[in-house]
C-alpha cells in the first residue's frame, strides 16, 4: 500500500537525506531549490511516496498563478525521483499531483528528468502510460536546459590533473588574472553578495539575457552558500569586486549558476580565474560533475566553456502532462511560436529602459535640486 503526503519544512532534511538516494538527482531536486524559487513567484509542494511507511519516490512541484487569471501551471524541475520500474509509486504521485491541479485550476504539469537522452525509454514509456506528452522541442524560456554542457570530474584523480589536460592557452588565461594583480575570493558577507548582484544585472543586460532580482540571489545565498552547499566566487583587483561566480551543489553535482564581470575588466580576464576556482572547489568536495548548465546561446560562450574540457550531455527532455487540453494548447502555442518573436523586442526594452535610468535618475536629482532651492527660506 502506497500513501502520498506533503512534506513540511520541518522534515526538510527527511526530503533531502531521501531524493539524495538517487543518481539522477540534481541541486534542483533539493529542498533548498524549492525555496529559492519561492522568491520570484512560484509555491513549491514536496510529496513523497511511502509502501507501508518506507519511501520509495518524490517529486517536487512549483506552482504559479497566471497573472489576470484563475489558472496556474505546476513546473517539476529534474523531476520526478524514483525507480521507474516502479509505476505503482508515480501513479500515487501524480494522482497527488492531479488533486492539487484541480484546486488550483492547473492548466499542466511539466517535467524534465536528470536522465541523459539514451536511457531515457523506461522514462518515456513509464510518463506516457499515465498521459504525460514528451516534447521535441530542445529548450524553452523558463525551464531548466536540455542540453547541457558538464565536467567529468571522476576522470581525473584531482584537480591538478584535470589544469593539466587544459589546454596551454587556458592555462595562461587562468593565471593571467593573479599576475595582474586580481585575487580570487570566498565572499562572506551580504555586502560582498550585493556587489556582486549590481555586476551580474548589469552584465546580464550588456549581454543580453534576463536575470532575476536581488532576492532571489539573497535566497541561494542564504539557502545554499550558507549551508556550505555553494560558494560565491569574487574577483577584487584593487580592493574592489570586479566580478564573480555563484555556483550551488547538492548530491555531489556542482552547477554554475550566474556569473560576470564588467566590460572594462575584461582584459584582466578574472572570469577564467573564478570559473576555475569554482571547478576546482567541486572537486574538492567530491563532485562527480561541474556544469555550466546551458551549452552557450552564442558561439563566444559556447567557445569559453569548452576551454574546461566538458561535455555537452543531451538529457531526455520536457514531458507535459495536461490538465486542460484546450488551455494547453494555446498554452503551446504561446510558448513556442509567439515568444520566440517576441523575445528579441523584450531583451532589447529591457537593454533600453537600462540605459534610460541612469538619465531619468539624474532629471529627478536635478528636479529634486530646483525643487529644494525653491523652498528655502
Amino acid at each position: 500500500m502506497i500513501a502520498v503526503r506533503q512534506i513540511t519544512h520541518q522534515e526538510r532534511e527527511y526530503w533531502d537525506s531521501h531524493v539524495l538516494q538517487y543518481e539522477a538527482c540534481s541541486p534542483f531536486n533539493a529542498y533548498a531549490w524549492g525555496l529559492v524559487r519561492s522568491t520570484d513567484g512560484w509555491e513549491p509542494l514536496y510529496l513523497v511516496a511511502e509502501r507501508s511507511g518506507r519511501f520509495c519516490g518524490a517529486i517536487m512541484v512549483l506552482m504559479k498563478r497566471l497573472p489576470a487569471t484563475p489558472f496556474s501551471v505546476f513546473y517539476s524541475p529534474r523531476g520526478p525521483l524514483l525507480d521507474w520500474s516502479d509505476r505503482e509509486a508515480l501513479q500515487a504521485l501524480i494522482e497527488k499531483v492531479r488533486e492539487q491541479a484541480t484546486a488550483r485550476k492547473a492548466i499542466f504539469l511539466r517535467s524534465d528528468p536528470n536522465v541523459p537522452e539514451g536511457s531515457a525509454g523506461p522514462i518515456t514509456e513509464s510518463l506516457a502510460s499515465i498521459g504525460y506528452v514528451h516534447l521535441n522541442e530542445r529548450w524553452t524560456f523558463w525551464n531548466s536546459p536540455r542540453d547541457v554542457s558538464r565536467i567529468d570530474l571522476t576522470r581525473v584523480s584531482s584537480a591538478e590533473e584535470l589544469f593539466n589536460l587544459l589546454d596551454r592557452d587556458t592555462r595562461r588565461c587562468i593565471r593571467k588574472a593573479g599576475r595582474e594583480g586580481v585575487t580570487i575570493e570566498t565572499a562572506k558577507t551580504e555586502e560582498e553578495l550585493k556587489s556582486f548582484y549590481n555586476i551580474f544585472k548589469d552584465f546580464s543586460v550588456t549581454k543580453g539575457f534576463m536575470a532575476r532580482d536581488y532576492d532571489y540571489q539573497k535566497m541561494v545565498w542564504d539557502t545554499f552558500i550558507l549551508s556550505d552547499l555553494g560558494k560565491l566566487f569574487v574577483a577584487k583587483y584593487r580592493g574592489e569586486i570586479i566580478g564573480g561566480l555563484m555556483c550551488i551543489m547538492f548530491g555531489r553535482k556542482c552547477i554554475a549558476m550566474h556569473m560576470g564581470t564588467p566590460y572594462k575588466y575584461q582584459k584582466l580576464q578574472s572570469y577564467y580565474t573564478y570559473v576555475w576556482e569554482s571547478i576546482k572547489w567541486a572537486k574538492e568536495q567530491g563532485c562527480s560533475y561541474y556544469s555550466f548548465r546551458g551549452v552557450g546561446t552564442t558561439p563566444s560562450q559556447e567557445y569559453f566553456k569548452r576551454k574546461f574540457l566538458p561535455e555537452v550531455i543531451s538529457l531526455c527532455g520536457y514531458y507535459d502532462l495536461p490538465f486542460r487540453p484546450t488551455l494547453y494548447k494555446v498554452w503551446r502555442f504561446g510558448e513556442f511560436s509567439l515568444v520566440p518573436k517576441l523575445w528579441p523586442a523584450l531583451i532589447y526594452g529591457r537593454k533600453l529602459l537600462s540605459n534610460l535610468q541612469p538619465v531619468y535618475r539624474r532629471s529627478l536629482d536635478r528636479l529634486a535640486g530646483r525643487q529644494l532651492h525653491h523652498s528655502l527660506p
